[in-house]
């Protein structure tokens, strides 16, 4: 699933080619949207935003198009009328004179007012946005709080509510990053860690913002492509790293369950 860092990369890519612009074509895919159609054609697009892991499209009537991308969606752009070659479907397209922003294989989407919006379920619960103003001190008070300090990062990190646009890799490369073993708890952690966990989380979501998906510092990656190393080798520290060595101390990368889904450790630089 796209997280935070891919969604704002998307927002960004969406708002140079289409922002400002006025609509000539909107297309739906699902039939409970076909009415907007028509009345989102011709309006000015006022600004692209991504939130967590959802997008907010907005027009100048006071419409906006959200949508999130769950496990498959993908934004595309392209040339008016230009398609790509692909077998995923069209969800959704905002076709200007010059470009085309096309949401392909996503099921949530949705058109809302102003109100409508900030009441959408998904955007009322989330935290605040990992990539928006977010500071060190403040993801620490968060930790700290008594709604979240008694429960596992592994648990805490795919909520929502905690830090919006946090997902299944970048709760693996936090927590490698930082020290911190899945387990653990905020209340576990002395300040000085939690400090660091929160320059972590900053650092990490970042870099890989910059980066298009890297988590590793750019010394190891300089490193690492010299050997000749593929993308998938110095893209992660520890996610879908499994039995691969540790960057730091040479152990073997291991894969576990929490949440019901997979993360990966180092037992030894993330001993409980």
């Amino acid at each position: 699933m796209p997280e935070g860092p891919e969604i704002h990369r998307e927002a960004d890519a969406i708002r140079s080619a289409i922002g400002g612009d006025e609509s000539v074509y909107v297309y739906f895919y699902h039939n409970h949207l076909k009415e907007f159609e028509k009345e989102l054609t011709g309006r000015k697009i006022t600004s692209v935003q991504a939130r967590g892991k959802g997008m907010i499209i907005s027009f100048g009537d006071n419409s906006n198009i959200y949508s999130h991308n769950q496990l498959y969606g993908k934004w595309m752009i392209r040339d008016a009328g230009n398609y790509p070659n692909t077998n995923r479907q069209l969800r959704l397209e905002i076709q200007t004179a010059q470009k085309s922003a096309q949401l392909y294989s996503a099921s949530e989407i949705d058109v809302l007012d102003a109100a409508s919006l900030e009441e959408h379920p998904y955007l009322k619960s989330l935290g605040p946005d990992i990539l928006g103003e977010i500071s060190v001190v403040e993801i620490v008070e968060r930790a700290k709080s008594d709604e979240f300090k008694r429960r596992s990062f592994a648990t805490l990190l795919l909520d929502q509510h905690f830090l919006g646009g946090v997902g299944n890799y970048l709760r693996t490369e936090f927590l490698f990053f930082a020290g911190i073993h899945p387990d653990k708890r905020p209340v576990d952690l002395s300040d000085e860690e939690l400090k660091s966990f929160g320059e972590t989380v900053l650092t990490i979501t970042h870099r890989t913002y910059q980066t298009g998906g890297i988590t590793l510092d750019e010394e190891r990656v300089d490193k690492l492509k010299k050997l000749g190393k593929k993308r998938k080798t110095y893209r992660f520290y520890a996610f879908n790293r499994e039995g691969e060595s540790c960057h730091f101390c040479g152990n073997l990368i291991k894969k576990i369950q929490k949440s019901g889904r997979r993360l990966y450790l180092c037992p030894e630089c993330q001993s409980k």
